[in-house]
C-alpha cells in the first residue's frame, strides 16, 4: 500500500485527516485542441514528450474545474459520497507508524526539490480561531491540506523558503497599492511608480517555474522551464504570419487561433486566485478596494485582463501591457460585474514580435462591445514594451476622480439623512408644535 505513494508522490493529496487520496486515472483530462497543437510540433520535433509535472496535471485538472478551483470545495469533493468510485483513498489508521514516516519523507523529499519554484502556500479561511493554509503546487494543482512535521519544518524553515511578493514601500503614508503582474523569465517592472506617487505601495508577486512550449518557428520561446503564470504551447509566428491568419484585425478567425495557440486555463485561474489573495490582504490592511490597482506585462497582461473579469472586487484599474484577453472560451462565461465601470488600459504596439497588435485590439473591441470601461493605446515602431508616461497619466486619472468622488462624498454625503431619520425628525418636529399649541390654548382658556 505504501509503495503506490512512494512511486508517484506527485498523484497524492494529503486532506486534513492525514489520509493520503488519488483522483482515479479515468478522470484524467487533456483539452483536444492541445493534444492537436502537441502533436502538430511533435512532427517537427518541437514537442518531444509531456514532462513529469504535465502528466501529474492532468489528473487534477478536469476535477479542479468542476469545484471552480476552490481548494475548500475540492476537499468536500474527496469526501463527498457520490464520488467514491473516483478516488483511491488510503486512510492514515491503514497505515503503520514506520510506513507512514517512510511515506512522508518521500514526499518531503520530492517537494523539496521545487519547493521555491512551484509550491505556494493558500490561505483557506478561518477554523475554531486557527488559520488554515495548503501548501499547493501551482503548476499540477496538487495539493496538501494537511502538513506532517517534516513538510512543515521544510517550509517554515529558515523564514519560509517559499518567496513572498517583493514590495516596494511608499515613501510617504501609504493610500494607495499597485500589484505587477511580470511576464515570462520574470520580466518587467513599475517600481519607480512609488517616485511619481509618494502614497503608493508596488507589490511584485512571483510566479512559479513552469513548464513552457511556446516556439517562435524553430526558435524555442524561451523554452522548458522558466518563469512564467501560465504555459502556453504553439507556434506563435503561425498566428503573426500570413500561412494561418492576415495580420488584419477585420479577417481574424479566432478558431484558427486557438488551433494554433494553447493558455493553460487551470494555471491562470490558479494565478487569478493568487492575486486575489493579495488584493484581499491589502483591504485587511486598510486600503480601500477601489485604491487597488493591477497591472501587467506580457503574460502578466493576460493576467491582469482575467483577474479584471472575474474579481469579485471593484478595484481602480487594470493595466494590460503587450498583453491579450486569455481564454475567451472560457472566461467570458464566468465573468463578473464588479469591474465593468473600473477604467481598464490596453497597450499592443505594430512592432512586438511576441504579442501581435491586433490581439489587443480585438481585445479592446471584445470588452467595448460588453461594456467595459476600457480603452486601447498603441505606438507604432514600438516592440514588446510600453512607456511610462501612459501608466503615469492613467494612475492620475484613476486617482484624481477617486479623490473628486470621496471630496462630493464629504461635500454631500449620501444617506446623511435617511428617509427613516427624516420621518422621526419630522414626526418630533410636529409633537413639539403641538404641545406648545396645547399650553397656548390652555393658558388662554384660563384667562376667559
Amino acid at each position: 500500500m505504501k509503495n503506490k505513494i512512494i512511486n508517484n508522490p506527485d498523484q497524492w493529496i494529503i486532506t486534513l485527516k492525514g489520509d493520503f487520496v488519488r483522483i482515479k486515472n479515468s478522470l484524467t483530462s487533456i483539452e483536444e485542441n492541445l493534444e492537436k497543437i502537441r502533436q502538430k510540433l511533435k512532427t517537427s520535433r518541437r514537442f518531444l514528450e509531456k514532462s513529469p509535472e504535465q502528466i501529474a496535471k492532468e489528473r487534477y485538472d478536469k476535477v479542479l474545474e468542476e469545484v471552480n478551483f476552490d481548494y475548500n470545495k475540492l476537499h468536500d469533493w474527496i469526501y463527498d459520497e457520490k464520488n467514491r468510485d473516483k478516488v483511491e483513498v488510503i486512510k492514515k489508521s491503514e497505515l503503520s507508524y514506520h510506513d507512514r514516516n517512510k511515506v512522508i519523507g518521500i514526499i518531503t523529499e520530492y517537494v523539496e526539490k521545487t519547493l521555491k519554484e512551484k509550491w505556494r502556500l493558500k490561505f483557506l479561511g478561518k477554523h475554531n480561531d486557527y488559520f488554515r493554509e495548503a501548501l499547493i503546487n501551482e503548476e499540477t494543482g496538487q495539493v496538501f491540506y494537511y502538513l506532517p512535521n517534516q513538510i512543515g519544518w521544510l517550509v517554515y524553515k529558515q523564514n519560509l523558503q517559499i518567496p513572498y511578493p517583493k514590495v516596494i514601500k511608499s515613501k510617504e503614508k501609504h493610500t494607495a497599492t499597485l500589484i505587477f503582474l511580470h511576464g515570462t523569465y520574470g520580466a518587467g517592472s513599475l517600481d519607480q511608480m512609488v517616485n511619481e506617487f509618494p502614497g503608493l505601495k508596488v507589490i511584485h508577486p512571483h510566479s512559479p517555474t513552469l513548464q513552457y512550449d511556446m516556439w517562435h518557428g524553430s526558435r524555442p520561446a524561451p523554452g522548458r522551464q522558466c518563469k512564467g503564470w501560465i504555459n502556453i504551447t504553439g507556434d506563435a509566428w503561425e498566428i503573426m504570419e500570413n500561412d494561418v491568419v492576415p495580420n488584419n484585425p477585420s479577417r481574424i478567425n479566432y478558431k484558427e487561433v486557438d488551433q494554433s495557440i494553447h493558455l493553460d486555463y487551470p494555471q491562470l485561474m490558479r494565478a487569478v486566485s493568487y492575486v486575489n489573495e493579495i488584493i484581499e490582504r491589502e483591504i485587511a490592511d486598510g486600503i480601500p478596494s477601489e485604491k487597488i490597482f493591477v497591472s501587467g506585462y506580457s503574460q502578466g497582461g493576460l493576467l491582469t485582463l482575467a483577474v479584471a473579469l472575474t474579481s469579485q472586487y471593484k478595484l481602480g484599474g487594470f493595466i494590460s501591457l503587450c498583453g491579450l484577453l486569455p481564454r475567451r472560451d472560457k472566461l467570458l462565461k464566468i465573468t463578473q460585474d464588479k469591474n465593468k465601470e473600473t477604467p481598464i488600459l490596453i497597450i499592443n504596439n505594430s512592432k512586438d514580435s511576441w504579442i501581435p497588435f491586433w490581439t489587443g485590439e480585438k481585445t479592446f473591441e471584445i470588452l467595448k462591445n460588453r461594456g467595459y470601461n476600457v480603452e486601447f493605446t498603441t505606438y507604432y515602431g514600438l516592440g514588446h514594451s510600453w512607456k511610462n508616461e501612459d501608466i503615469v497619466n492613467f494612475l492620475k486619472k484613476c486617482l484624481s476622480q477617486k479623490m473628486q468622488a470621496e471630496k462630493k462624498q464629504a461635500l454631500y454625503p449620501k444617506n446623511n439623512f435617511p428617509i427613516k431619520t427624516l420621518t422621526i425628525i419630522g414626526i418630533s418636529s410636529l409633537a413639539v408644535i403641538l404641545v406648545i399649541f396645547g399650553i397656548w390654548l390652555l393658558k388662554k382658556g384660563k384667562k376667559r
